[in-house]
This record gives structure tokens, C-alpha cells and sequence, in this order.
């Protein structure tokens, strides 16, 4: 009887471990299953959404965003910096989505309608000419050599705003761009708009308002030759900083809403299509580094450039 007890207490201590050791790899499996199961593993696009608008409530009842120029963090009264490329402040790039480079280029947009290279025009060509925009053209103005009088260009002016802002003075009146379009006299008319409305939901909108803008100079000016220039693009820095770009301020809302312009501008009879952007944008497709300081206006040697091609381009 002793041996007996001596061998059920020796055979005691490995059924316990055993139990021990199958409790242990249960609690294992449930802590495994918890980290596998319990965290959202859902892929995360590394893209801002190209026709996202921040800012957008819940019943959808607004249609853009606030206007770059006052949103941009460039001097919002004043033709951009001259400073080339990044400054040292700025954050350094995230990759960009795209290395190899856009799948489609703001350029290629319209290419088969827009003016083609001519011999260069004196600045006397533009003595009958009037340019409308927004910021961009501001620098444009600053920096082309041409009389500030050719210039009709506000900070956050858009399409729709070309209708309601009162900023032109003719006569010792305050007029908007419609409303001094109807009183001027001029041959040629340049059109540069689009950045301030990148944010826009609907394109269709864009091209509504711009085409309605058309219908004014062909009414007023109906000799007149009217420049629809592309819309430059922004720079690579800018369109991979989702932060930067406030998710609208990006090379797929350009693309988005050029083509809504070229097709406008086919739309309309004798409207003259003048694709800037080919001579803004680098290897890549966005606009050169060297020529902006906030990714979205043009320092001075690049608002030269722009006249230059402008010089170039005419019919």
C-alpha cells in the first residue's frame, strides 16, 4: 500500500503542469486572437481625394471651398515671394504617389486646340490688351514690364467673383469685371482663373461660370481676341502635403478642372486656348520647385517666363 501512495504522489506533479501549461496557451490564443482581431487593418490611401472639399457639411448644400489666395499662407495682398524653392521652414516632403511621375499631364490637356509657337510679339501688342485673374496674375502685373492699366486682377477673385466684386475703376466708378467689360474698349482679352477654385465640387460649375464670363467679352468686345490660358499647375512639395494642400489644392483638381476648361473653350466659337502650364511644369508634370515659394504662385523669373510665353503665342 506504501508503493501505491509513493506512485500516486510521483504521478501527482505532471497532471498539474499539464493543466498548468493548456491554461497558458489558452490565455496566449485569446490575447493573439484580440491583437489580430480587434484593430481596424483597413487599407489607408495615401492620396488626398481629388474632389473632397473641406469644410463640406452633411447636407451638401455648399458647392467650393474658401478661396486659395486667402487660405494659402503666402502673402495674401501681394504678389508671392521671389524666394526660389523651398524655404528651410517648410516641412520636408512625404513621397509622393506618383514617382515616376503624373499619368496625365495638365499640359496634355487641350494641346490639340491651343496656339501654337509664333515669332515673338513686341510689348506694344499688348498695348490694347486686358488681363483678368486672380493672384497669379497679380504677380503677372508686378513683374511682366507691361503698364498696371492692362491689368483687371484681385487676390480670390474666381469665376463667379468676376460677377460680384467691385474692383475695377473706370470713370471714378467701381465696377466689377462684367460690369467694366461692357464700359472698356480693348482688342485682346487674357483670362487666367482656376486656382481659386480648386476646392469647387462640381467642375460643371467652374465651366458654367467661366463660359458665362465668355459670353460677356464676346458681347462686349465682339472683335476682340479672347486668350483662354490653362491653369498652371502646383508644385510636387504641395501636392504631397495633405496638410499644405487642405486636400483641393492638389494636381488632380487641376487636372480635373482643365478639362472642364478646354471643353468650355471648344464649346465656344473663336476663343483662343493658351496652354501655359507647358511651360511651368518639370520632368514630373508639376510646377518647377525653383518657381514658387508656397507651391502655388510664381516667383518673378517665373512670371517673365510666363510673359514670355505669352509673347510667343499669339494669332
Amino acid at each position: 500500500m506504501a508503493k501505491k501512495g509513493n506512485h500516486a504522489r510521483r504521478s501527482g506533479p505532471p497532471m498539474a503542469s499539464k493543466i498548468i501549461l493548456l491554461a497558458c496557451v489558452v490565455l496566449v490564443l485569446i490575447v493573439a486572437g484580440s491583437a489580430l482581431f480587434g484593430g481596424d487593418n483597413s487599407p489607408v490611401s495615401d492620396t488626398a481625394p481629388p474632389v473632397t472639399e473641406p469644410g463640406v457639411p452633411a447636407n451638401g448644400q455648399s458647392t467650393q471651398s474658401p478661396d486659395v489666395d486667402s487660405t494659402a499662407g503666402a502673402e495674401p495682398t501681394s504678389a508671392p515671394s521671389e524666394t526660389p524653392a523651398q524655404p528651410s521652414a517648410v516641412p520636408s516632403a512625404a513621397p509622393s504617389s506618383n514617382p515616376g511621375g503624373l499619368q496625365e499631364r495638365a499640359s496634355d490637356i487641350g494641346r490639340s486646340i491651343a496656339v501654337p509657337e509664333s515669332a515673338a510679339v513686341d510689348d506694344s501688342y499688348f498695348d490694347d490688351a486686358i488681363f483678368i485673374g486672380d493672384s497669379r496674375t497679380e504677380g503677372l502685373k508686378m513683374y511682366s514690364g507691361l503698364p498696371v492699366s492692362c491689368f483687371w486682377s484681385k487676390v480670390g477673385l474666381t469665376v463667379e467673383t468676376a460677377f460680384t466684386d467691385q474692383f475695377v475703376v473706370i470713370n471714378g466708378s467701381w465696377l466689377t469685371v462684367a460690369q467694366a467689360l461692357e464700359q472698356a474698349s480693348y482688342s485682346k482679352v487674357y483670362i487666367m482663373l482656376g486656382m481659386n477654385e480648386l476646392g469647387w465640387v462640381y467642375e460643371s460649375k467652374f465651366a458654367e461660370e467661366y463660359g458665362r464670363l465668355i459670353d460677356v467679352i464676346q458681347s462686349s468686345h465682339p472683335d476682340a481676341e479672347i486668350y483662354v490660358q490653362s491653369i498652371i499647375p502646383v508644385s510636387k512639395w504641395l501636392d504631397s502635403n495633405p496638410e499644405q494642400n487642405r486636400g483641393y489644392n492638389t494636381m488632380a483638381n487641376v487636372i480635373r478642372l482643365q478639362k472642364a476648361l478646354v471643353d468650355m473653350v471648344k464649346s465656344k466659337e473663336g476663343v483662343n486656348y493658351v496652354n501655359v502650364a507647358e511651360c511651368m511644369e518639370d520632368a514630373d508634370g508639376y510646377l518647377f520647385s525653383d518657381s514658387t515659394q508656397d507651391g502655388l504662385h510664381l516667383n518673378s523669373e517665373y512670371c517673365k517666363t510666363w510673359m514670355q510665353y505669352l509673347r510667343t503665342h499669339t494669332v
